[in-house]
């Protein structure tokens, strides 16, 4: 009689629950010597790395079971059965094919031999402890993962902005020493509505923060970025939301205004085309467009030179637009004589920052009230949480609206939080922003007159809101408290 032909399977489960199974090269290793010991015809040397947990999901052992099915081999030599199949379908499919007589044999380095003749319980059991070992396994992940996700510990590879930390089953996340900051950072310029995604994946990138294949963030990135709530402190794993319990980087209430932002597809962005310090953030009523700046160069025969004019003027990103452009020396000119209505003199900036210090103390007893009642809100949204748990627990709720209450519970959660950590660091500079209020109350006009680019941009957005170009007018409302310096005249409308 012919020798068998055999086939040599290896497999090994890419998954983490197998670590402790032989590698490939030793079961190879193992089995190539018993084949040479045995004087085995192994023609077909065939390997994998996949889980046999669900049928059809292998392609090398689909591709052993059709060799066997057209007579190019007969028998099997692998390192172990459960190496073979851990389901039932798989795993009756072997032993269906050992009573037919299409696989003549099976053998391991064991010394085990499952021939047709065998008594095929044996292999039934060993691929059914297969099977319901992979089960138990299964379970315990799922286990395991449940009470991870009920102590709030991250359960993916961590977000941009956060590393992973912990050992194996107790791993979270935590944030990046450098790129934290710069989440944040991106956060509060996308609020502002000034900055493009674009715009924002340009400045990550000089900032030196990359995607994993060392470009600058697509749009979309950018987008998932802004809209994750993981950063405020909230996760979705599986469509359901849950409580982290890591630090967050921002607060609910940062990242609602960046949704806000984001969908305010009016919101006007910088144009650039050329670098200026006003770009963006003045707005064209007309169409609703950003102003921007554009620089032209002229020059003149007559005296043989080229003259520069610097021009403000809506974008027309939506088409035409009547508005006409305003020179650059108008605009600052205009900028200065209404920034000059809330400008306060020596006497009054060094008596006022006496006077701050003084209400500051108020000020600390009135955000320690505000904090008491936070807090005991936040213990009420507690409270009805724990009710819905229970409910859920005595089935009194279904899984879909146990979910839906959840989710609303948590958002509440979240915006206490938000103005928990909001009032607290409000307190904590309260004296510090008042002190600013003043300074650029009293500097106010020597910044816009011979300031940098960045501190005009800066006072600008500190003071104003409202931001528009109309009919070659700078127009725009203060923001308080600087409206209560406005002179009498503009007292009424509050307007500069």
């Amino acid at each position: 009689m012919d020798k068998l032909r055999f086939i040599r399977y290896s497999r090994k489960s890419s998954e983490a629950k197998e670590r402790q199974v032989a590698s490939i090269d030793d079961q190879n290793a193992e089995c190539e010597e018993y084949a040479i010991k045995n004087g085995l015809n192994v023609i077909y040397k065939l390997k994998e790395s996949k889980s046999s947990y669900k049928p059809h999901k292998r392609p090398v052992f689909d591709e052993m079971i059709n060799l066997i099915e057209r007579g190019e081999a007969e028998a099997i030599l692998t390192w172990k059965p459960d190496r073979l199949s851990r389901n039932p379908e798989e795993g009756g499919k072997l032993i269906q094919m050992l009573q037919d007589g299409n696989l003549k044999e099976i053998r391991t380095p064991a010394g085990e031999v499952y021939t047709q003749n065998s008594d095929h319980l044996i292999l039934q059991i060993h691929f059914g402890m297969a099977n319901q070992y992979s089960r138990l396994l299964s379970q315990n992940v799922k286990r395991g993962m449940k009470h991870k996700l009920e102590r709030g510990e991250y359960p993916k590879e961590a977000p941009v902005g956060y590393q992973n930390y912990g050992n194996k089953g107790q791993r979270n996340i935590e944030p990046h020493p450098n790129e934290a900051q710069l989440i944040r950072k991106t956060y509060q310029l996308a609020a502002e509505g000034t900055y493009s995604l674009s715009r924002l994946s340009r400045y990550l990138f000089k900032q030196n923060l990359k995607s994993k294949s060392g470009k600058p963030f697509g749009k979309e990135e950018i987008r998932r970025i802004l809209t994750n709530s993981t950063y405020y402190g909230y996760f979705r794993y599986k469509g359901e939301v849950y409580k982290g319990n890591y630090e967050p980087i921002i607060t609910k209430t940062l990242f609602d205004a960046a949704q806000n932002a984001l969908k305010d597809r009016s919101k006007p962005k910088v144009n650039s085309w050329v670098k200026s310090t006003y770009n963006g953030i003045f707005k064209c009523p007309s169409c609703g467009c950003a102003v921007t700046t554009t620089v032209k160069i002229k020059f003149y025969k007559e005296t043989n030179r080229f003259a520069k004019y610097i021009y403000l003027h809506c974008t027309r990103r939506k088409g035409l637009c009547e508005q006409k452009p305003i020179s650059l020396t108008e605009f600052e000119a205009q900028l200065l004589l209404k920034v000059s209505n809330i400008t306060i003199d020596e006497e009054v900036w060094s008596l006022g920052l006496k006077l701050l210090k003084e209400k500051n103390k108020e000020e600390c007893q009135r955000n320690t009230s505000q904090l008491e009642n936070l807090q005991e809100e936040y213990k009420r949204i507690r409270v009805k949480l724990n009710k819905i748990i229970d409910l859920r627990a005595d089935g009194e709720l279904t899984k879909e609206d146990f979910a839906v209450q959840k989710e609303l519970y948590h958002r509440e959660q979240a915006r206490i939080e938000g103005l928990l950590k909001d009032n607290k660091d409000s307190s904590d500079s309260w004296l510090e922003r008042a002190e600013e209020f003043l300074n650029n109350a009293f500097y106010a006009k020597l910044v816009l007159t011979e300031g940098k680019s960045e501190e005009k941009r800066d006072l600008i957005l500190d003071v104003g809101e409202n931001l528009s170009l109309l009919d070659k007018m700078v127009q725009f409302s203060f923001k308080q408290p600087y409206d209560i310096l406005l002179k009498p005249e503009y007292r009424q409308n509050g307007r500069g």
